[in-house]
């Protein structure tokens, strides 16, 4: 798994909590990670191909400026719901390990 993914998972893990014990610290964080996984994402060039269709998808429509899932992604929740789904994804597909 690329370096920038690694990175975003480990970070990740530090908010495990986040729907429960919300925090402005916090949503910083999950904002700050998902446009981190936004930049890192498309430029793991062929990695990428073996993601669900789903984050290609949706990190390339973002990264256009769709309208709606931009508007989507205004909610700090989303963000953290799509983060969710690819830590977990990276750990059931053992691309990335807890360490």
């Amino acid at each position: 798994m690329h370096k920038c993914l690694i990175e975003i998972c480990q970070e990740f893990e530090t908010v495990k909590d986040f729907l429960t014990d919300t925090t402005s610290q916090k949503e910083e964080i999950i904002n700050a990670l998902f446009l981190d996984f936004m930049e890192c994402f498309p430029s793991i060039k062929e990695e990428k191909l073996k993601y669900p269709k789903e984050f290609i998808h949706d990190v390339s429509l973002f990264n256009e400026g769709n309208f709606m899932l931009v508007q989507k992604f205004q909610d700090v929740q989303m963000r953290y719901l799509m983060l969710s789904d690819f830590y977990d994804y990276a750990r059931l597909t053992k691309k990335y390990i807890k360490t």
